[in-house]
């Protein structure tokens, strides 16, 4: 899949969780491109954290996939269903290879833990992904849609590191 072929998942994906079937399709998206098939980053394995879920929605079920598909309120500190993000799930691999697209903004930036992190940002399209950096591969955090506010932070950061 090429970055101009990148269009949401459904049509349809209610706002507030999917229907058993597009659930299934999405979990059997990330086992493909994620599980099954791991992707390669500067020559090693991306890892990704398959703990059984206990959110509802994905029991049982990686929790990566739970954060790929769910975002954390700032209110309740729970994670729901966001519907953005979840319709997006098959980019991740294809942003991924495609990392030296002039349009995949990418940048490293050290956590609030001291751990190197990967950005891969289609910015055109308003999606990041996520990778840590951890001996002695890689490991996926998440992936989501950039919001409005938060597009200024990402720019400042892909800018700080092409300095």
């Amino acid at each position: 899949m090429e970055l101009d072929d990148l269009e949401d998942l459904f049509d349809e994906l209610d706002i507030d969780t999917p229907s058993r079937e597009q659930l299934f399709r999405m979990y059997g998206i990330f086992l493909q491109d994620i599980a099954r098939n791991p992707l390669i980053v500067n020559g090693r394995e991306v890892k990704y954290n398959n703990s059984p879920s206990r959110h509802p929605l994905c029991r049982g079920k990686a929790q990566t996939f739970e954060h790929i598909i769910t975002r954390e309120s700032k209110l309740s500190k729970k994670r729901n269903f966001d519907c953005l993000r979840a319709n997006k799930i098959h980019w991740i691999r294809p942003i991924i290879e495609h990392a030296d697209s002039p349009r995949v903004k990418y940048f490293e930036r050290i956590n609030n833990k001291g751990l190197n992190q990967f950005f891969y940002w289609f910015e055109e399209k308003s999606f990041i992904i996520i990778i840590r950096n951890i001996e002695p591969d890689h490991l996926l955090i998440t992936s989501f849609c950039v919001d409005n506010g938060e597009k200024g932070i990402y720019k400042k950061w892909y800018q700080e590191y092409r300095i």
